[in-house]
């Protein structure tokens, strides 16, 4: 039965990273390939995954709007941690 309770409490905790690992894929593949989605994702600190996610969907709405790059200055703090996050991971899969 412990183990059992642990087994469900390991799953709970996981999930959270996964629905954000999707979220992260779906975002990224918008511009970029699969594969290179998935290197940048293991590459995202799960303490700026959300701030990624986050930056990652403002900087495609932009472009599928109005065809023009993000302006930075429409971005937040986190946002913008988020997206230098996504552009460091990014340098390092190339």
């Amino acid at each position: 039965m412990r183990m059992l309770v642990l087994v469900v409490a390991g799953l709970g905790l996981s999930l959270p990273a996964a629905a954000q690992s999707d979220g992260f894929m779906k975002e990224c593949m918008v511009t970029t390939s699969e594969k290179m989605c998935s290197c940048m994702s293991a590459r995202i600190p799960a303490e700026q995954r959300a701030n990624a996610i986050d930056g990652l969907r403002k900087s495609n709405a932009s472009v599928s709007v109005s065809g023009n790059l993000l302006d930075p200055s429409t971005l937040n703090q986190n946002q913008m941690q988020g997206l230098n996050a996504v552009v460091a991971a990014q340098a390092y899969c190339m």
